[in-house]
This record gives C-alpha cells, structure tokens and sequence, in this order.
C-alpha cells in the first residue's frame, strides 16, 4: 500500500541520531528489515491482542485502563519516543481507552515526536483487520490479522484531538476506502 505521509516521519531524521521507534503491533520481518538501515531502538507493543483491550475495555475504568497501559509500556528510564506507529489501534479504542491511552503514552513523548496512523473520515467506516509493516518510506505491507476481529470504537477528527492530546494533527489524507491517513506531531 502507498503512503504519501509516512515519508514526513523520515524528512527530519537525524542519521548521526539514534531513534527511538514505538510500534503498537507485533514486529512484522519487513518493518524490522526496514529500520535496520537506520540507528535505531524498537519497541514492539502488540496491544491489539490484550485482553484489556480485547475484551474488557468496556468493564473498566479509565483509571483501571490507564493502568493497564502503564503496565504495557514499562520502558527503560529516560526513554523518549522519536517515531510512533499508532497504525488503525486508535479506532479500537472507546472513549475512556483513548483518554487512557493517550495519559500512558505522554510520559513518552518529546517536543519533536511524531507518529503516523488511520482513522476514519466517517464513523460508518468499517476498518479491515489487518495489520501493517513498513516496506519503505512509502510502502507499507498489509497482512490479515490473524486474531478475530475487534470492535471498532471510530473517532471524529475533533474527538481524537480532544481525547489524544498529547499530539496535535500535522497532516491528513482522505484514502479512497475512506479511511484517513494522519500524521501526527507532539503538541507543545
């Protein structure tokens, strides 16, 4: 699949840098061949398959969710994310889950952080399960997710920068399916 915002992430970067790269999904052999190129540390966060997402977001509370996602991202101290792969995970999430997502991602997140995903430009969108790599700056692999499919919990444009506010939207791409491809950058 072509990406005309993906290559974004890439303009700024540093090669003298060592990045620092959060994907929310399982490392796929072609987004790990691809970062190989680069300085760079990975942290692979598979969060569509826990059951606190999975099954049980509805029956907690957003301070109980918040929890469960701390507990996901224990990295090391210090640690600051250059790069966030957020993919479609967003519009998984119910409203409380975002909230709480978004609490446990900010301690993560610098001033010059960026993160790419999708969402979708109408709620009656249907998402596909699929899960993504990266082939290129411009390419990503899209693979079916081998996992029953999730609930979608869609979010306006709006909702999204109101409960995700840790980042501000940099750019958007309505994609023919009607998803919206989004680029994201920290919000000072």
């Amino acid at each position: 699949m072509p990406s005309k915002l993906l290559p974004s992430l890439f303009q700024l970067v540093d090669v003298n840098h060592r990045l620092t790269v959060l994907e929310i999904g399982p490392a796929v052999p072609e987004t790990v061949n691809f970062f190989s190129q680069f300085k760079c540390k990975l942290h692979f966060i598979d969060l569509y398959n826990e059951p606190f997402v999975r099954d049980q977001q509805a029956e907690l509370s957003e301070k109980e969710l918040r929890h469960a996602f701390e507990e996901q991202f224990r990295f090391p101290p210090g640690c600051k994310f250059d790069l966030c792969l957020l993919w479609d995970f967003l519009s998984y999430l119910d409203d409380p889950a975002l909230r709480a997502f978004n609490s446990a991602l900010r301690p993560w997140v610098h001033s010059g952080t960026k993160a790419h995903g999708f969402g979708v430009h109408h709620l009656a969108i249907r998402l596909d399960n699929i899960q993504y790599g990266v082939v290129k700056k411009d390419t990503l692999s899209l693979r079916k997710r081998k996992s029953d499919q999730m609930s979608c919990h869609p979010h306006s444009q709006i909702e999204m920068h109101e409960m995700l506010n840790c980042f501000d939207f940099e750019r958007g791409l309505l994609l023919s399916d009607g998803k919206l491809e989004m680029l994201l950058k920290s919000r000072s």
